[in-house]
């Protein structure tokens, strides 16, 4: 369940296995989006590129963990 990680600072390894860490500002559920799986929108991302964030579904994350 990836709404324990709202407010939460967080590690993720992507499909491609590219490393994200950012904060949790925002979590869409499955019954609220539109393919029926969970959302992350992820700010203050330690990319160059993502200064807006990154909104990333569950199908993507391989792995996820607070920091």
């Amino acid at each position: 369940m990836l709404g324990n990680f709202l407010g939460k600072n967080v590690r993720i390894i992507d499909d491609e296995g590219v490393e994200w860490k950012g904060f949790v500002r925002s979590v869409e559920t499955p019954a609220d989006s539109e393919d029926n799986q969970w959302w992350l929108d992820v700010v203050n991302v330690n990319k160059p590129g993502f200064e807006t964030g990154l909104i990333i579904s569950e199908s993507e994350i391989k792995k996820i963990e607070v920091i």
